[in-house]
């Protein structure tokens, strides 16, 4: 509304004087006016008008994922997530390249990128997605290119039975067994066979029920080029069921595939886990293969015995160790006995004396066979000896619940007396069980004896002793059993004792290598005896087993009987036509026998003969090899180890496979017990486990203290014998058995 005091002072305005004071009252008075007019329009413009649209939310693109690290020539699955855009279309650039190149990398429409074979010289690219309708709206993702490396496979290099399953493992950082497909002999996990062996998505291998060699690998889902692999080796071996493998006692395993020198050293080979025991292991490891346990489960099985009357089963490979029974052998009212004693002052066992000889076991029954020696608590000088079955599956005795008791028909002079010693391993042939005793030290009034049980009702079927109608004749063989031919004759090594069996009437064969025959009962078909028999004393024939050898050579060389004596001499005697006696020692030379000295201390081991070489370690000697030509033993050896050996040295084993690897595949083990001879105050120390070259003794290719801190085994026993079994070895201490094989 026009105001015309308003024109009024806006002239005088104008004229450049000062406002009326009535223009500046009429200003005051109008200003009021003017906020109510603001104010009604405010309230006017929210009543029935229409609102205006708040602004679009921005545009946005992501790239999933925000970064990657893929192996050269592996792919990656990349995607753009992209909001609040009409058309969520996105190009792809590597590098500012669209669709990359072989250089950087390609990447298709789908957002699949694949790495390029070779790393470009900055390993770094950068993966972008470019929205199509709006290209400044961009996204990226960081990729770096790994050089391809190898998968790592445990083990990497393993030996197993028929049908035994084992689960493989991707061990590189950063992989899983999801991430990569196996395969076996190159045939995908989803096709392997009864051939091949089976193997599942996961990695979980069964063997095939054929021996042979196999090859496992592993390679990665998203880059086929990149993997790694493993070597399985599937034996045939059918057990440790006896001392020193089988009734020859040879100590050949011809059937060990995985182990051989260029697997077996202080990097690839070591102690993989223990096994406690209650007491000293003198009795050596035996093994089964695939033996169905009382629960149904299959497990390979390693049996060890040990002083305080217990026998265990343990998981033969299974880390860390796995009992799977324990069978205590001592009767109610009744221990283990301490050794010495009043009654047994000899220090040759101990601290305990139960289970000495290793026992001997039977498949087809299902037995395990062994001698357990206890004595009354109440009555601490009744003795006992007692012949068990156990079952293999779960230990339970069979056949006698309280096993049978050792006894022999009293004689005049000496009766049987359960005190004395069994420390030769036994002997299982022909469905019988042989079962030696000798002495404690030589202490007290002893005889060598030699009972036979049958092994499906442990009743005795025959008793034999070397001396009937005196005393002493141990047979004791440094816990060597006595040994059998394939015609079931049986054969024994006899100790210090009366001999008189070149006169008319004589029945005593101290100092003799006997011939058994075991058709009706036990009785002497055959024997030999040095010529110094009479001045041998204490210088024992019986040193070692009877080792049974039969030479590769013309069907007309004679199979021959090795055996060695405390007088530090080996003896090759022809087993058909062993000789007798006969007082002329120019007698005791070829053809009839031959008496060959090692050069060394006693020999308290049992030899081993192989490639047609006899193996010998003498005490206080080193190991030595003696080539066996047309049934002559060299009298030099052709190597020896440049290590030397303890008083009663060592007893050797071998393994090999000649179908894989022919001799040079070979290993020659011992158990080093050095260690367990020391007296007091010197403490006992650790078995060590030796490996040899036996075509180079020189060349010692692995030891338990090369790598102490992981390796060493426990304290040592003496005479005890290592088992190598699929690609394992096993040792007997004084508090533990000791599992050594493939670490990787």
């Amino acid at each position: 509304m026009f105001n015309p005091l308003d024109f009024h002072s806006s002239k005088q305005a104008a004229r450049g004087g000062l406002p009326s004071l009535a223009s500046a009252l009429a200003r005051r008075a109008r200003a009021p006016f003017f906020f109510s007019v603001v104010l009604l329009a405010a309230l006017c413009s929210s009543c029935g008008s229409v609102a205006v649209d708040p602004p679009p939310p921005p545009v946005s693109v992501s790239v999933l994922p925000g970064s990657a690290q893929p192996f050269a020539g592996a792919a990656v699955q990349f995607s753009a997530v992209v909001q609040n855009a009409a058309n969520p279309a996105v190009n792809w650039q590597v590098n500012t390249i669209p669709g990359g190149n072989t250089t950087v990398g390609t990447i298709d429409s789908s957002g699949m990128y694949k790495a390029p074979r070779t790393v470009p010289s900055q390993p770094t690219v950068t993966v972008s997605a470019i929205l199509q309708m709006d290209p400044t709206k961009t996204a990226s993702s960081s990729v770096t290119i790994q050089p391809d490396i190898s998968l790592s496979i445990s083990p990497a290099l393993a030996s197993f039975t028929p049908s035994q399953s084992w689960q493989f493992e991707v061990s590189t950082p950063g992989f899983s067994n999801g991430d990569v497909a196996w395969a076996v002999d190159g045939v995908p996990s989803a096709n392997t066979n009864a051939t091949t062996g089976t193997i599942t998505a996961t990695g979980m291998y069964t063997a095939p029920a054929s021996p042979g060699f196999h090859a496992i690998t592993a390679k990665l889902a998203t880059n086929p080029s990149t993997g790694g692999s493993a070597a399985v080796y599937v034996t045939n071996f059918p057990g440790t069921l006896t001392w020193r493998n089988d009734n020859a006692r040879s100590g050949v395993n011809n059937r060990e595939m995985a182990l051989a020198p260029a697997t077996v050293n202080s990097s690839t080979f070591g102690k993989l886990f223990s096994c406690p025991l209650d007491g000293y292991a003198y009795a050596q490891p035996l093994y089964v293969p695939r033996l169905a346990m009382g629960d149904g489960s299959f497990h390979n099985v390693v049996f060890v015995a040990t002083e305080k009357d217990s026998v265990y089963a343990f998981d033969a490979d299974q880390s860390p160790c796995k009992q799977l029974w324990q069978a205590s052998l001592i009767p109610a009212g009744s221990e283990a006995i301490p050794a010495p004693n009043l009654d047994i002052t000899s220090t040759d066992l101990g601290p305990f004396i139960g289970i000495t000889g290793t026992p001997a076991i039977d498949l087809d029954l299902s037995n395990l066979y062994v001698v357990a020696k206890t004595r009354s608590k109440a009555d601490t000088k009744k003795y006992s000896q007692q012949l068990y079955a156990l079952d293999l599956a779960t230990g339970q005795p069979k056949i006698l619940p309280t096993g049978a008791v050792i006894s022999f028909p009293e004689l005049p002079s000496v009766p049987f007396s359960p005190l004395k010693n069994q420390r030769p391993a036994l002997l299982l042939d022909n469905g019988i069980l042989y079962v030696g005793f000798g002495s404690h030290g030589g202490q007290g009034d002893y005889r060598g004896w030699l009972p036979a049980y049958s092994a499906s009702t442990l009743a005795q079927t025959s008793a034999f002793s070397d001396v009937p109608d005196l005393t002493q004749g141990g047979i004791w063989q440094s816990g060597g059993g006595p040994s059998a031919d394939p015609n079931n004759n049986v054969y024994v090594l006899t100790g210090d004792g009366p001999f008189n069996a070149n006169r008319p009437g004589g029945t005593s064969y101290g100092n003799s290598a006997l011939r058994l025959n075991t058709s009706g009962g036990l009785t002497v078909a055959d024997y030999f005896s040095p010529c110094d028999n009479p001045t041998l004393g204490t210088m024992d024939f019986e040193a070692s087993a009877p080792l049974l050898v039969d030479p590769a050579g013309p069907a007309s060389e004679p199979h021959l009987l090795v055996g060695a004596s405390k007088s530090g001499s080996l003896y090759i005697m022809n087993r058909e036509s062993l000789g007798g006696f006969n007082s002329a020692c120019t007698a005791d030379s070829l053809p009839r026998v031959q008496a060959m000295p090692v050069g060394d201390s006693m020999i308290l081991s049992t030899p081993l003969f192989w490639n047609n070489t006899i193996f010998v370690a003498a005490g206080n000697g080193k190991l030595k090899a003696f080539p066996l030509q047309g049934g002559v033993l060299a009298s030099s050896p052709v190597s020896q180890s440049l290590e030397s050996f303890g008083p009663q040295g060592a007893t050797p084993v071998i393994s090999f496979n000649g179908a894989v690897n022919g001799t040079s595949g070979a290993i020659l083990w011992l158990i080093d017990s050095s260690g367990g001879l020391a007296t007091a105050p010197l403490p006992n120390t650790a078995a060590i486990l030796r490996a040899f070259d036996p075509n180079n003794l020189s060349n010692e290719i692995y030891n338990s203290v090369q790598v102490a801190s992981r390796d060493t085994a426990g304290l040592a026993v003496k005479f005890t014998v290592p088992t190598v079994a699929n690609g394992k070895v096993y040792v007997g201490t004084q508090t533990e058995l000791d599992v050594y094989g493939l670490l990787h």
